[in-house]
């Protein structure tokens, strides 16, 4: 008992004594061409130079420099991950962590994929905004292919956004696919989420509320922000295994 008052204290004056945004800063832009690499090694140097982390969870699962596909210059990154069953999610991803994006402001993420082959995905996802935790990562959002058109899931409790119904776009396979993925980020429903594929707006949607509510803050959930943005194939369909290439990619605040 003793050491939970002790901790709760801990943890009140550190956030009563100090600004949480100063406390929690990070850099609000990243951009990566995948031109100044040669293996995944390189990405991945202390302090979060680069990237922070890949994710590949089964032996099969790996993550190459690539150049057979590129969408500019001569490199890219290739994402090879079995499909996922009953033992968990099938990841091959990267992520980039200690970021900081905060209530208010607006976050967008963007990047070219292609996705070999025509194979059922259905569940398929492709980029994840969250807020880390001390293991994994807290609730947040992410883009998942749905009987191949993109949506916005939460893993918090609110509705999945998708496309107008009748409207729906599929999304292109054996191409490069342009993502860029708003998100104005709200704890109250005073959010929005835009999506563009290939330049064309596919999901328009305000009133939203895009972050998870406060809870104490070691454990799984927000300070008002998300601060880890991951890309690839994030959790792969139970469908197919699957090969997917990643390049030009961007995260960075709007306003």
């Amino acid at each position: 008992m003793k050491i939970e008052i002790v901790t709760i204290l801990f943890v009140a004056i550190i956030f009563t004594g100090c600004n949480k945004e100063k406390f929690f800063d990070g850099p609000d832009f990243f951009q990566d061409d995948i031109e100044s690499y040669s293996t995944l090694s390189d990405l991945l140097l202390p302090n979060d130079q680069y990237w922070s982390f890949t994710q590949l969870t089964r032996a099969e699962n790996n993550i190459t420099i690539d150049t057979t596909k590129v969408h500019s210059g001569n490199k890219s990154l290739k994402f090879v991950a079995k499909k996922s069953d009953n033992d968990g999610a099938s990841k091959s991803s990267i992520a980039k962590q200690n970021m900081a994006f905060w209530d208010g402001e607006t976050v967008r993420m963007s990047a070219w994929y292609f996705i070999e082959g025509t194979n059922a995905l259905e569940w398929l996802f492709l980029m994840d905004l969250e807020e880390q935790a001390a293991i994994g990562a807290g609730p947040g959002m992410r883009l998942a292919l749905v009987d191949n058109k993109l949506r916005v899931e939460y893993k918090f409790n609110e509705k999945d956004i998708t496309q107008q119904t009748g409207q729906e776009i599929d999304f292109p396979r054996n191409q490069w696919v342009q993502v860029v993925w708003e998100v104005t980020l709200s704890q109250k429903n005073k959010g929005a989420v835009r999506l563009w594929q290939n330049g064309q707006l596919i999901i328009d949607s305000k009133n939203n509320r895009t972050l998870p509510k406060d809870i104490l803050y070691f454990q799984q959930g927000t300070k008002g922000m998300y601060s880890s943005c991951e890309i690839g194939i994030t959790a792969n369909s139970k469908d197919n295994n699957l090969t997917i290439w990643v390049d030009d990619i961007k995260f960075e605040k709007l306003n």
